[in-house]
């Protein structure tokens, strides 16, 4: 976000399909005070994937929560480094239960009223998990900005944090890198397929019913001509 003006912090929550046309808008408007350097810079933003705009609509929605969770993982490398295991174990049950709600909203607007998958799950859980990581990324959460998804590297005290309708078996290895890449890169996609077949449906939709009001305006426009036939 340094790089960028205060007005993409609107564009950072919008919904997916919201985003191209929001960001035009936006790009015009900045055009239109006068602000170019501006306006080439939010142009140049890409779109980030629809778990980071659903999570940072979810920090924006509860935000306390977001807060709450930023908090509990800053004090949780001090407390394990210490041998503070009573306040270890606080910090890391404040931090659960923050970025549960924080989870849950954000599966449900990823999901859309819909049974959210597994995948979506560990996918929110692992965005969230690599948001608490570091400070400015928690920075981030906390105003709802993220700008892409951050994985938690070298930070032990996040290992093994639970998630809403997350379970991983003992003994599992962790999948490499370029196989997560190649995970998260696959489900993008599918969610980004879902969201267009919806918005190709309610096209199709919406040409149906034009379809049907032409047929109508055709027969009114033939009876009207009618009548003006007759009464010459």
């Amino acid at each position: 976000m340094a790089h960028l003006p205060a007005d993409a912090e609107k564009l950072l929550a919008v919904s997916p399909e919201a985003f191209v046309e929001q960001r035009k808008l936006l790009v015009r408007r900045l055009r239109d005070e006068g602000r170019a350097d501006d306006a080439q810079a939010i142009g140049r933003m890409k779109k980030p994937s629809p778990v980071v705009l659903a999570l940072n609509r979810a920090a924006r929605d509860r935000p306390q929560a977001a807060k709450d969770a930023a908090d509990a993982a800053e004090r949780l490398a001090p407390a394990q480094l210490s041998g503070d295991a009573d306040g270890y174990r606080k910090a890391r049950g404040r931090m659960e239960q923050a970025s549960a709600l924080l989870a849950e909203v954000a599966v449900a607007n990823l999901s859309k009223g819909k049974s959210a998958s597994d995948p979506m799950r560990r996918r929110v859980a692992d965005l969230i998990r690599g948001a608490l990581a570091a400070e400015d990324t928690r920075q981030q959460l906390i105003r709802g900005v993220l700008v892409e998804e951050v994985e938690a590297q070298g930070f032990g005290a996040f290992r093994g944090l639970t998630m809403p309708a997350q379970s991983r078996k003992r003994g599992r290895s962790e999948p490499s890198k370029s196989s997560e890449r190649k995970r998260r890169a696959r489900e993008e996609l599918e969610a980004e397929i879902e969201e267009t077949t919806r918005l190709l449906k309610d096209a199709e939709k919406r040409v149906r019913d034009l379809m049907r009001e032409q047929e109508t305006l055709t027969k009114t426009l033939a009876s009207l001509e009618a009548r003006r036939d007759r009464a010459s």
